[in-house]
C-alpha cells in the first residue's frame, strides 16, 4: 500500500524480482528487526521518510551524473518520469487500461487513456517505418491495365 499525492492511497503490486531486490536492501541495512517496523523503508540522512522532494533530490543527482555520459538523458530528471515510462511500457505490453489506471491511482480513466493513444502513435511510426513508401515512379500505373479496370468495373 503506497499513500502519494493528495494524500491518496493506493495498492501496488511488487513484482517478483522487485521483491527480491527490496528483500536484500533490507538485509543489506539490517532492516529486518521489529524495532525497525515503523521506520520508513527509504529514508534521508536524518533517518525521515524520503519526501517527493528527497526522491527528486536523488533522481536528478544521478541524472546530472548520467548526462555527463549519455546525452540521451532528458534535461531535467523527476519522479514522475519513471511513472509515465511504467504506463507506456505496461501499455506497450497489452496491459489492459484499466490496471493501468489502477495502478497509476487514476479516478478517470480518460486521463490514462493518453497513454493508449501514445502507444497506437508508436505503432503507426513502428509500421510506417517497416513499411517505407515505394517510390510511385517504379510502379505501373494501374488505371492503365485494361484487364484490370474491366474486373473491377465489373464488382
Amino acid at each position: 500500500m503506497l499513500t502519494g499525492k493528495g494524500n491518496k492511497t493506493r495498492y501496488a503490486p511488487i513484482v517478483t524480482d522487485v521483491a527480491r531486490r527490496i528483500a536484500s536492501y533490507i538485509d543489506e541495512n539490517r532492516l529486518g528487526g521489529t524495532e525497525f517496523r515503523d521506520m520508513p523503508l527509504f529514508f534521508n540522512q536524518q533517518r525521515q521518510k524520503l519526501t517527493r522532494a528527497g526522491v527528486a533530490y536523488v533522481i536528478e543527482k544521478y541524472a546530472d551524473e548520467a548526462r555527463k555520459q549519455s546525452p540521451c538523458i532528458p534535461p531535467k530528471g523527476t519522479p514522475h518520469i519513471f511513472r509515465h515510462s511504467k504506463a507506456m511500457h505496461l501499455c506497450q505490453a497489452g496491459i489492459d487500461i484499466i490496471y493501468i489506471r489502477d495502478i497509476l491511482g487514476h479516478v478517470d480513466l480518460a486521463t490514462t487513456e493518453i497513454y493508449a493513444k501514445m502507444n497506437i502513435e508508436l505503432m503507426r511510426d513502428a509500421l510506417e517505418d517497416a513499411y517505407p513508401e515505394l517510390p510511385s515512379r517504379n510502379l505501373p500505373e494501374w488505371t492503365e491495365d485494361d484487364k484490370l479496370m474491366k474486373m473491377l468495373n465489373s464488382l
